[in-house]
């Protein structure tokens, strides 16, 4: 257990930050008032502090400067002084607080956990290279967290050190081991904001007792979490001190008044101001929505093909600000229902005449998501041999903050819309970034879309969700008033579940609804072994024959159909030709069904194919290709680390 703290401001001796304001680090050192665990930091101290002030320009901005920006000004290298004796047993540190000045600092105090190293090299701060790090907080069974995060397979769980890396940690610590990871993170490019959140999540996702009060700066700004322990701020003009807890020196216009962080925030900071952001739990309740099957879902894909309720949330939830010294907009929820009430029933009516009634017959993979439906989905999301969802993940949990610093987003327009995790990873990274402002999901479903508002506003203080039903085959406006730059996410590998010729028209209508500085960032399933994609959609548990043969029951229910879900079987089949999956059901008999709703009847003859889904893969040079007919151009491309799925990043042509 520690405490400690970050400065940013004009040039100050050492000593009138650290050892000089009353109820200041030194004396909580040993007497804190407001932090529970170990009260008494007896073993070590350190200070870092960089030589030369380091200054935002006052053209820059505090998203900008948090967002990881390349133009931002280079600060120094950070100075350290670090002992493995109480801060009040060095009798040299208050001659040399006295003599050094700095315009940026972080200094912290040690209480050692038992089994961990008690040398100086486990005093705060850790360095690497410009960067300052410090933990208060405790890991239990910290030397198996590594092991046990690569088991858990959630987000990040490609993060874990290996041997080599632990061996190389700066001390045997849990501060140690979050400082390498963390490090991890910073390396491979992900911004200060976006990598403390995500570790914070992923040690909580597994260890939910951690205390993960972590800080970080790099001389120009600061992040920190409250998670677990408290943590305070002040701010003026020109200056921001961060600390465990605050001390007692009064608060003025020029230095601030001392303001508590919520548990389960973060802090992100420079001279320019302060900005405060949920830390959503990894157990929030919100996640246990529906999620849709990521390449099974029709573009206008219900949750439930069952009547929804039409009432809606008033447009404006509230009047009281948000706590945030940078945002000032209320949070709210507005609905803009642009379906008639009987959409849905007219639909599947028309979806069905059309499809029973062709040769060969179809039906769109929509009808698969009524309440049983969706359940079944949340089974397939979880089989060994159903890779997509677990890929796409994979790709947001590693490229979120890269695609939140390469868009600069000020609203996440979203096709398809839900609450699952691979969205709110999306809107954690664009949060941390400090653009996001706006939230705009469509979809056909109201209460889906007023669940998920009502969360998200609950989740994102100072986010505006404005959701819009609708089906997006006919109808992509996008709020007039929705914030540039745009981010529209089409996720999951949905653009497979239409043909080229479908494909192409979206593209088009999409392309005349963008603006210059708007981007697409599209999920797309790749071209693989075939043996693999079969198993995918005809695992062994038959799962997806259920979920399959379903779309019988849904019928059998909303229009008094009398099919024999027995009397089909389900077909996964690879289409060489089409290079895609399709997913039909076989009359096991010759049959006549009839569907009085529509006063219909349908004969199937003997193995005769009723084709439920396309679901069509893709090649880079290929895909690319038809986005450039369509007027995009891509810009970025990733995929998972089995080169299984793909995410890219399209801008509209010129």
């Amino acid at each position: 257990m520690c405490r400690h703290l970050a400065y940013l401001g004009p040039v100050r001796p050492l000593a009138d930050i650290v050892l000089q304001p009353a109820r200041g680090l030194y004396e909580q050192s040993w007497s804190p008032r407001r932090q529970r665990y170990g009260t008494v930091n007896a073993d070590g101290f350190g200070l870092g502090w960089y030589p030369e002030p380091v200054v935002t320009s006052p053209a820059t901005s505090l998203a900008a400067s948090l967002a990881g920006d390349d133009e931002q000004p280079e600060a120094p290298e950070p100075a350290r002084y670090r002992r493995a004796v109480p801060i009040w047993a060095d009798p040299n540190l208050p001659e040399l607080a006295r003599a050094v000045r700095t315009g940026a600092l972080l200094a912290a105090v040690r209480s050692a956990t038992a089994g961990t190293t008690q040398d100086e090299s486990a005093a705060a701060p850790f360095r690497d290279g410009r960067r300052l790090f410090s933990h208060n907080g405790a890991v239990a069974d910290w030397t198996r967290l590594p092991a046990a995060l690569a088991a858990a397979q959630g987000p990040g769980a490609d993060a874990p050190l290996d041997s080599a890396a632990l061996l190389a940690l700066d001390a045997r610590s849990d501060s140690a081991l979050l400082w390498a990871m963390l490090a991890r993170r910073l390396r491979r490019g992900e911004p200060a904001a976006g990598a403390l959140a995500a570790l914070v999540r992923q040690v909580a996702s597994v260890r939910p007792d951690a205390r993960l009060n972590l800080l970080l700066t790099d001389g120009a700004t600061i992040a920190a979490t409250r998670y677990g322990d408290t943590l305070w701020y002040r701010h003026a003009p020109g200056r921001v001190l961060v600390a465990s807890e605050p001390d007692e020196e009064p608060g003025t216009d020029t230095t601030g008044t001392w303001q508590e962080v919520p548990d389960h925030s973060l802090l992100l900071a420079t001279r320019a101001g302060v900005h405060l952001v949920p830390l959503r739990p990894p157990t929030d309740p919100a996640d246990s929505l529906s999620q849709r099957r990521s390449s099974r879902l029709s573009p206008s894909s219900p949750r439930s093909s069952r009547r929804h309720d039409s009432s809606r949330l008033p447009a404006d939830r509230g009047t009281e600000p948000e706590r945030s010294t940078m945002i000032t907009q209320r949070p709210f929820f507005t609905l803009d229902d642009r379906l008639p009430a009987d959409h849905l029933a007219k639909a599947l009516r028309q979806d069905v005449v059309s499809g029973l009634t062709a040769d060969p017959k179809t039906l769109p993979p929509k009808w698969f998501y009524d309440a049983h439906g969706s359940e079944l989905f949340e089974q397939i999301t979880r089989l060994a041999e159903y890779y997509p969802t677990r890929a796409e993940q994979e790709i947001l949990t590693r490229r979120a903050p890269e695609i939140a610093a390469l868009t600069r987003a000020g609203t996440l327009f979203e096709l398809g819309s839900g609450s699952s995790r691979k969205t709110r990873l999306l809107l954690d990274a664009l949060t941390a970034a400090g653009t996001l402002s706006c939230y705009a999901p469509l979809d056909v479903s109201p209460s889906a879309l007023e669940q998920a508002g009502t969360a998200l506003v609950r989740d994102y203080p100072g986010l505006r969700v404005a959701a819009t039903v609708t089906d997006f085959e006919s109808d992509l406006t996008l709020p007039p008033d929705a914030p540039g730059p745009r981010l529209v996410a089409f996720l999951g590998s949905t653009i497979g579940n239409l043909d080229e010729a479908q494909r192409q028209a979206f593209y088009r209508s999409l392309r005349l609804t963008l603006s210059a500085d708007d981007v697409l960032l599209l999920g797309a399933d790749l071209v693989k072994d075939r043996e693999v994609l079969i198993r995918a959609y005809d695992d062994s548990q038959g799962v997806t024959a259920e979920f399959n043969k379903n779309v019988l029951n849904v019928l059998d229910r909303e229009l008094d159909a009398d099919f024999d879900v027995d009397a089909f079987a389900h077909v996964a089949r690879w289409n060489e030709e089409h290079e895609r999956i399709e997913m039909h059901l076989r009359s096991l008999r010759e049959q006549t069904v009839k569907i009085p709703a529509l006063d219909l009847s349908v004969d199937f003859a003997a193995d005769e194919h009723l084709r439920t889904e396309i679901s069509c893969k893709f090649r880079r040079a290929s895909l690319t290709e038809e986005l450039a007919t369509g007027g995009f151009t891509v810009r970025h491309w990733w995929t998972d680390d089995a080169e299984r799925f793909a995410l890219l990043l399209a801008v509209p042509s010129r």
